[in-house]
């Protein structure tokens, strides 16, 4: 038996109240007398009469005492638990998220969740109708309101773990509103309670629970008892400045509570080149350096040992600043900004001014990236410049000069407004100063991501798959050149305009949205992978066009990322590391959710019953008040039969 409030026993008070009345009670004997002469012997036996006298068995004090305790019971609201009885309606919601992939004593932790939900519909869920809701980047409903446990079956033999950003919000919120109208359901959320999320304040107008693994650990478990998982938090690998080799950095964090031991190997490309054995201690972070690795198109650390998730114990890394841009340089020429481009690993082809005021296209070259510093379009008419700017990334700086179709405004010393996106990373414009900037209207694929007020000053897009960006200032009206944060801004640039340019795509987490600039001839695209979770996927599309966004592959790993054109051949091959959400490696990390059940008949506000949501549980109020109505009836008989011994 539990208790819901123990704030009833401060009338537990009364009880020794009762029994001092008792002690101070004179007590009389009943005895027929044949006399009044006898009353004065009554009277002083009424004056010898003293209080606090030993207690003698009275059938009213007892009555009175049992009453008192059941008040004292009453108030403390007391429960049994009783076999919890089903709801005619059972909404399960099932967590999909990585750690979920936590291995456990028969399984995973998905697994037995899937299991779980299994065992409690067939055996205290029986004949009643099922609704499955798996969590994951967006809630996705598998099946409702189905009385048919193959179809339950079905529906969880679909579920595939989900190693993205989970939205648990969305999904308990879309939860809720299913079953807003409802008034014979449960809510069971199975879940390891990892949440990244901030769940509190989701109210359901149904009981709701949350269930969990049993592996998973306790607040009074020992902390031995904690699964262990060692996750490779940062790896990246970078070309030694002047020397023909590379050097790599990783970082790993043991999430556990105990030591443990692994083992880090290095591959470049497919060859194993270093091992390194490692203790970390309980949440312990190790580095480890490598440096004199030969070149190679991937790097790769695994890791072996004592793990519970597999899913961040391997991690891809592409060599930075291999590689250099060809730059078609068409202007006057900008000492600063070659120098700039010079830092970003750029070789800077000049295109000189005719004698005619034309400047000649290149012929025979394919330079990657096209910059166009001061020059109008006019000037640049001819069909073979005309491909070149339609096939490659172009960047165009303003002219200095005052023209009527471009006209200029002056900027004040307002506070940029600076948009995120990969160009201005790392970059703030503080104490910057532009005189004069364009205020011509802009095409529909251009999207201002720094701007003076209401005046955009860099606008960067996408046309038909080819990275444009255009500064509507001349760096001659601007200190930006000056400042130390330029070269910056320009390395971010050159590697945001060419990203076509070979190479590779990157990191993603699986599951997000990218934009990737694809090959001018490509009209088809192939997502590869070597792994045995992956398989081929073909790139979405817009229409009958390949599309530029393309959502990232669901599981960790490397894959590629091959472009066809419309023979079939391939034009384009790039690689694209995939990881799971970082967040959900802490396997020990454990969240206490706060979810409401507010039912809809309740004035009440904000009653928690996240834990106890009282299915089956037997109040005993209303027995308690059935034996106090019997005990006052019987004490109305001891006073009307005037018993008093």
């Amino acid at each position: 038996m539990q208790f819901a409030s123990l704030s009833g026993l401060w009338f537990s008070l009364s009880i020794p109240f009762i029994l001092v009345l008792y002690l101070l009670k004179c007590r009389y004997i009943d005895t027929e007398v044949s006399s009044h002469m006898l009353w004065r012997r009554v009277l002083r036996e009424q004056e010898a009469n003293r209080p606090w006298q030993r207690l003698s068995r009275q059938l009213l004090l007892l009555l009175q005492l049992l009453a008192a305790s059941l008040l004292v019971l009453a108030l403390m609201q007391p429960i049994i638990r009783g076999q919890q009885t089903a709801k005619s309606h059972i909404f399960f919601v099932l967590d999909a998220s990585a750690s979920m992939q936590t291995s456990t004593e028969r399984g995973t932790r998905l697994e037995e969740a899937k299991q779980s939900i299994l065992t409690y519909a067939r055996e205290e869920a029986q004949n009643r109708s099922y609704s499955l809701l798996v969590m994951k980047d967006q809630p996705e409903l598998l099946l409702q309101r189905e009385s048919n446990l193959s179809s339950l079956q079905a529906a969880l033999n679909k579920v595939a773990p989900f190693y993205g950003k989970t939205n648990v919000q969305e999904a308990l919120s879309l939860a809720s509103a299913l079953t807003r109208e409802e008034f014979d359901g449960e809510v069971r959320i199975y879940t390891d309670n990892q949440w990244v999320d901030n769940a509190e304040g989701i109210i359901f107008s149904i009981p709701v629970s949350i269930q969990e693994p049993e592996i998973q650990r306790r607040a009074d478990d020992d902390v031995t008892n904690q699964p262990v998982n060692v996750a490779i938090t940062q790896f990246g690998v970078k070309e030694v400045q002047d020397a023909a080799e590379f050097k790599a950095v990783a970082v790993l964090q043991n999430w556990g509570a105990t030591n443990v031991s692994v083992k880090a190997t290095l591959y470049a490309d497919s060859q194993a080149v270093r091992t390194d054995s490692l203790n970390l201690k309980g949440g312990e972070q190790k580095s480890i350096y490598a440096d004199k690795l030969t070149r190679a198109d991937v790097y790769k650390l695994q890791l072996e040992g004592k793990d519970v998730l597999e899913a961040d114990n391997t991690a891809y890394a592409f060599p930075e600043g291999t590689g250099r841009v060809q730059a078609a340089y068409v202007g006057e020429g900008n000492l600063f900004l070659e120098k700039a481009l010079t830092l970003a690993k750029t070789d800077i082809l000049r295109i000189q001014k005719s004698n005619d005021g034309t400047y000649p296209p290149p012929l025979g070259l394919t330079p990657d990236l096209i910059i166009v510093d001061g020059v109008t379009e006019s000037a640049l008419q001819s069909d073979d410049w005309q491909r070149l700017l339609t096939s490659k990334p172009v960047w165009r700086f303003a002219s200095s000069a005052k023209t009527d179709l471009e006209p200029q405004q002056t900027i004040s010393a307002s506070p940029f407004s600076i948009m995120d996106h990969p160009i201005t990373r790392y970059i703030h414009l503080s104490d910057v100063n532009v005189v004069m900037a364009q205020t011509r209207a802009l095409k529909p694929w251009e999207k201002a991501i720094i701007s003076s007020a209401s005046v955009p000053l860099l606008l960067a897009g996408t046309e038909e798959g080819i990275p444009n960006l255009a500064f509507t200032f001349s760096l001659e009206q601007s200190d930006l050149a000056l400042r130390s944060e330029f070269p910056i801004l320009v390395q971010n640039a050159v590697a945001w305009l060419t990203q076509h340019h070979g190479g590779n795509l990157g990191r993603i987490t699986a599951g997000d949205r990218k934009e990737i600039v694809l090959h001018p001839e490509a009209t088809k695209a192939i997502w590869k992978t070597t792994m045995e979770v992956g398989k081929e996927e073909e790139a979405e599309r817009n229409g009958d066009a390949l599309s530029s966004m393309q959502t990232a592959p669901k599981f960790p790993g490397l894959y590629e990322f091959v472009e066809y054109n419309t023979g079939g051949h391939i034009v384009q091959t790039r690689l694209l590391e995939v990881v799971m959400d970082a967040r959900e490696s802490n396997v020990n990390r454990k969240v206490e959710n706060k979810l409401v059940f507010k039912p809809g008949s309740e004035v009440d506000v904000g009653v928690d019953r996240s834990k106890d949501i009282l299915l089956g549980n037997t109040m005993l109020i209303p027995w308690l008040i059935v034996i106090l109505l019997v005990l006052l009836v019987l004490e109305w008989e001891v006073y009307r039969r005037g018993y008093s011994v």
